[in-house]
């Protein structure tokens, strides 16, 4: 690749490192109360590596957090087109992302800007009790549980929706867990009526076969199905229902995991806004939950 490359309003170069960065972290202390603990440093990234610099000039709206999304998703995109046209070595990881805001001169540096996104919350929860450690450590004897089973397939498509928290690609990622969980495995002869069933009819099948019924889903089943199509099809990165949807799911999958391997009487929530805590201490965790605390260290 040459010196510079100009692709719509991005300019692409290649360089070596290092190059500074400011790097923030986000967790979430236990407790009743959600506290979150933000932490920034600066430090050095990419020493002796070559590095492959995609840039944008903007000008910072009042919603910055929405920017932020979206030029994320333009800077990655013109990246990915990049290494799609020349070599996947150009963009073989994300290793820094930085918003510079300048003077109004355009020629020092007043701000940098680094975003957490998909933030999400965990309930707090009991200890597992023993009845929950001996379901698992069965659980962990089957043998039909090692690799190359349609459930553990799922379950690796789930994590990584679940890591992901609520962004486009988990939608897609949580569609696939829950195909791979509600369908027959490939090559399986099916009747007449099993071919003529819709993805969505085969999901709706399988929930109802662990004991939940679908049409009390919001969104339902149909819905979610099109918000995956959305996504895939409609290239919409950021659709109406994308949160909602993405915690159905992401607890639709879970459901299902548990119900193939005999598990759905392990303790912890399908949902991560229901708490596993007894009452009357459950009422008091949920009054806390809602009253967040965030603390900044340096």
């Amino acid at each position: 690749m040459g010196q510079e490359l100009q692709i719509g309003s991005a300019r692409v170069v290649q360089t070596t490192g290092q190059v500074w960065t400011q790097r923030t972290t986000i967790r979430q202390k236990p407790g009743w109360r959600p506290v979150y603990l933000k932490t920034m440093e600066y430090l050095p990234i990419g020493t002796g590596r070559w590095l492959t610099v995609c840039q944008l000039p903007v000008t910072t709206p009042l919603d910055l957090d929405q920017a932020l999304t979206a030029w994320r998703k333009q800077a990655l995109s013109v990246t990915a087109l990049l290494s799609a046209m020349l070599d996947e070595r150009v963009a073989e990881e994300l290793v820094v992302e930085d918003v510079l805001i300048f003077d109004e001169h355009a020629r020092e540096v007043v701000a940098v800007v680094d975003g957490v996104r998909n933030v999400r919350t965990y309930q707090s929860a009991n200890r597992l009790s023993a009845r929950d450690r001996a379901m698992l450590e069965g659980i962990g004897r089957r043998r039909e549980l090692e690799g190359g089973s349609s459930v553990m397939t799922a379950s690796r498509w789930y994590l990584r929706g679940a890591q992901l928290g609520p962004a486009a690609d988990a939608i897609v990622f949580f569609w696939i867990a829950l195909e791979a969980l509600a369908k027959p495995a490939h090559g399986t002869t099916l009747s007449k009526a099993e071919r003529r069933l819709s993805d969505v009819a085969w999901v709706e099948r399988a929930i109802a076969e662990a004991g939940h019924d679908p049409s009390r889903l919001a969104p339902s089943v149909g819905r979610l199905a099109g918000l995956r199509a959305e996504i895939v099809h409609g290239g919409i990165e950021d659709p109406v229902l994308l949160r909602d949807g993405y915690y159905v799911l992401e607890q639709l999958a879970r459901l299902l995991i548990r119900h193939r391997i005999g598990a759905t009487a392990v303790g912890w929530p399908l949902s991560p806004d229901r708490s596993s805590l007894r009452s009357p201490l459950r009422l008091l965790a949920e009054i806390l939950h809602g009253r967040p605390r965030t603390r900044w260290t340096q």
